[in-house]
């Protein structure tokens, strides 16, 4: 078999893995190299200080404990710069900055299928949790 014949009968072999290749190379520029990425995470929310819905969390399988949330979207550039390699204590974390790229935050909707959001109830339930933790500990 000569080269010519080599090539015609693997043609689609040799572009896909040149375009693999290629793709790979990309990838790893992109999200290695340049962080050039979206982060979602879980920000702190404050349902009895906020106007908005935030969605409820369980801490464990049986959901003895919730926690309060809303759903952050942020720019990963702009998080590093902010607050470094480890975002979970980090304030900045919790919010859009005037600065930032492509940074949004969804509130729970109780319109929405699937989604928990805190009421008045759930709410009302933490600050008696509060106010019996701290008469507890005085």
């Amino acid at each position: 078999m000569d080269v010519k014949q080599k090539i015609r009968n693997y043609f689609f072999f040799y572009i896909l893995a040149t375009l693999i290749f290629v793709v790979g190379v990309f990838s790893y520029y992109r999200f290695i190299i340049k962080q050039d990425y979206m982060v979602g995470y879980e920000g702190v929310c404050d349902p009895v200080a906020n106007t908005n819905k935030c969605f409820v969390g369980c801490e464990d399988d049986a959901c003895t404990k919730e926690y309060y949330y809303l759903k952050m979207v942020k720019y990963a550039p702009d998080l590093y710069k902010e607050c470094g390699e480890d975002i979970t204590d980090c304030e900045s974390a919790n919010s859009c900055l005037p600065g930032d790229h492509d940074c949004s935050e969804t509130y729970c909707n109780p319109e929405d299928e699937g989604d928990t959001c805190a009421t008045e109830k759930n709410t009302q339930n933490d600050k008696n949790d509060v106010k019996e933790e701290s008469s507890q500990n005085e």
